[in-house]
């Protein structure tokens, strides 16, 4: 009365008549107004736990109220009934008519547990100074109780304290949720822009898993909702399983932003104790057993809570200013809590408002203000850096600006120096080019097919090929290590010497001319660095003699048999080390075998076997092999396009890693 008197001081002058002295009897779920008003009627001591006045604790329950209608009530423009919150779900009948519902009745039903009924009652019911009968057909189930005042009188005055009533216990709870939703969205916001600072993500998922937390205090008024769209058992695991959630991200929240040492074994029991309840909570069969679990697993609750309060504790005594106002901010979150928890529960005072809407917001409001004071020394420390910094830059300009032209001076010497360099490598490839052939000769016993590119500039690769009478009498494939100028230049030395010796000793196997052109080779590159690789060929009619000096494998394809293999020993191995080198051996195995027409041979350098294309996958030795076995044309010089373009197919944009060389020889 004193609150209502001080809230809205009409509702006293006007007539009002408070329900009291409520009757029931239990129903059934087929029962109307006419058939309930027979019932045996009980008197009623309290409006809670109406659910333990039906058997097993489920089903319907009349409630009755007598009443008196004055004729200042009967003559009032509109006349009202105001009643309190009902659990679960409610017809209400005055004189035998339905004036109104709230909540839905089994089999899918849905409790207005937060929800004030207000009804307009027609003044053509009412019965002007006689007894007046009001039924309200209540279901329960484990839970049921009508919290609040019940008033009979000026609708319009009503329909104030009822928008009062519900804005405190509904709307306003709508309007925490809108505002924490929104802070979440910023918080993970500022999270994408700002990855390393993982602890704005845990508050910004707190804050929306609050939000939707609250929507428990105003789904039914939301837009378009309908009492089928989710069921409520659902809805309610839902809603307590996010407690749950709120605990985890908080502790995960606090434990980044005050430092505290993430143990493995403590994040895992924080975290099982918010998956275990969740789990328990969802294999609840029935509404019944939901509500007797629920109050079992919110002991899962104290883990969380207590990891909470000790790294708070931990970061008051290492003196933090964080932790401080995260203690201010939680006495009304604490208080709220034990508020609802000993009124609600314990004392069971249904009417009671409930606070917890308002604690917790204000607890996550002084985290937001400990984050925006965070942010406001950020910038205050960027606005004091910059004083300083500017004075920096205008010395640092100043030493930019002598170096700067130091570097011109410097880069004016190096341009010089590359236009030097430049004009040398020009001349250096004209050279090379003079002296190594461009095209493959036309002789009368071989087609040759050849195919050569430079990684840049000059080549470390050459070959040559050695003609007499018009006929294919040698060739040789070579490779010096290293690229550039210099290799380039051991090319051209190399090529005389290997071309002397092969024209000067031509009584000798191929393995004694590897031998004597390495001898003259180590005298030669004996100040240097860099060693060769090579194959080297003599023919003779259908005869080929072939020797190896540690360079690729040469392939070699049968017409008759369409085969490729490659042209080894059967029994040892034949190839030789490396040339130019005193430190490796000094001796060759050659090896003879004959070609018949149509027969032909692969010789290439490593750069087409070890390039890479942009998945740093190499052509390697089997797709040449492949290449050259599946290769289409007539003549050696198509078959050596082909395998260049299923080379450039795998390589794509990748730029060449080395020098390279392909020769296709094919007997006539």
């Amino acid at each position: 009365m004193l609150n209502l008197a001080i809230v809205f001081p009409s509702l006293v002058a006007a007539e009002v008549i408070y329900l009291s002295n409520w009757k029931y009897a239990a129903g059934k779920p087929e029962q109307g107004y006419y058939n309930a008003i027979k019932l045996p009627f009980q008197p009623l001591k309290a409006t809670n736990d109406l659910h333990t006045l039906v058997p097993n604790s489920e089903g319907f329950i009349w409630l009755r109220s007598d009443f008196t209608a004055s004729n200042k009530l009967v003559n009032m423009p509109l006349v009202g009934i105001l009643l309190g919150r009902i659990m679960i779900a409610d017809e209400t009948y005055c004189n035998g008519e339905l004036i109104g519902s709230t909540g839905q009745f089994p089999p899918k039903f849905f409790s207005e547990w937060n929800k004030y009924r207000l009804y307009l009652l027609p003044k053509s019911l009412l019965k002007n100074n006689e007894n007046n009968i009001l039924l309200v057909k209540v279901y329960v189930n484990h839970e049921g109780s009508i919290a609040g005042k019940n008033i009979i009188g000026n609708y319009k005055e009503l329909e104030k304290e009822y928008d009062y009533l519900d804005f405190i216990d509904s709307r306003i709870n709508a309007i925490i949720s809108f505002l924490f939703f929104l802070v979440g969205c910023y918080y993970i916001l500022m999270y994408s822009l700002r990855k390393k600072d993982i602890e704005n993500l845990y508050f910004g998922l707190t804050c929306i898993a609050f939000s939707f937390y609250l929507i428990n205090f105003f789904i039914t008024r939301l837009p378009g909702f309908d009492y089928n769209l989710i069921p409520y058992l659902l809805f309610q695991k839902i809603i307590f399983i996010l407690i749950f959630v709120i605990a985890y991200l908080l502790s995960r929240f606090l434990t980044r932003y005050l430092n505290v040492s993430d143990n493995k074994i403590i994040k895992h029991v924080l975290l099982v104790s918010t998956i275990i309840p969740s789990f328990i909570l969802l294999l609840a069969k029935d509404y019944p057993t939901f509500l007797n679990l629920r109050y079992k697993v919110i002991l899962f609750f104290i883990i969380p809570a207590i990891y909470i309060i000790s790294i708070t504790i931990i970061a008051l005594k290492q003196k933090k200013k964080e932790a401080k106002i995260l203690m201010i901010g939680s006495i009304p979150f604490y208080f709220c809590a034990f508020w609802d928890l000993i009124v609600h529960n314990i004392l069971k005072i249904d009417d009671a408002i409930y606070l917890m809407g308002f604690g917790f917001p204000s607890f996550l409001i002084s985290i937001a203000a400990i984050l925006a004071i965070q942010t406001v020394q950020y910038h205050n420390e960027v606005e004091e850096l910059n004083i300083t910094l500017e004075k920096k830059v205008e010395d640092r300009t100043r030493q930019l600006y002598e170096a700067n032209q130091e570097l011109k001076l410097a880069l004016q010497q190096i341009r010089e120096q590359q236009e030097i360099a430049h004009r040398d490598m020009i001349m250096a490839v004209n050279v090379q080019r003079s002296i190594i052939p461009q095209k493959a000769p036309s002789v009368d016993n071989y087609e040759i097919g050849l195919y050569a590119q430079a990684m840049s500039g000059v080549s470390g690769d050459f070959y040559d090929f050695f003609i007499q009478n018009n006929k294919l009498a040698g060739m040789g494939l070579f490779d010096v290590s290293g690229h550039g100028i210099a290799s380039g230049l051991l090319t051209i030395l190399s090529k005389s010497i290997i071309f002397r010796h092969f024209e000067q000793l031509v009584n000798l196997h191929l393995g004694k001319v590897m031998e004597s052109i390495n001898k003259e080779l180590i005298q030669e590159l004996e100040n240097v660095d860099n060693y060769l690789t090579g194959i080297l060929l003599r023919f003779s009619d259908d005869k080929v003699e072939y020797v190896n000096a540690a360079h690729t494998e040469m392939l070699l394809k049968r017409k008759e048999t369409n085969n490729v293999i490659i042209c080894a020993h059967k029994e040892k191995d034949i190839k030789g080390m490396f040339l130019g080198k005193s430190v490796f051996q000094t001796f060759y195995t050659p090896l003879q075998f004959s070609m018949k027409p149509g027969d032909m041979l692969l010789v290439y350098s490593d750069g087409i076997t070890e390039q890479k294309n942009d998945a740093a996958e190499e052509f390697g030795f089997e797709r040449l092999k492949n290449a050259f076995l599946q290769a289409q044309g007539n003549t050696a010089q198509e078959i050596c396009e082909y395998i260049i373009t299923a080379f450039n197919e795998f390589r794509g944009e990748v730029k060449l890693g080395d020098d390279l060389t392909v020769i296709v020889l094919k007997k006539k």
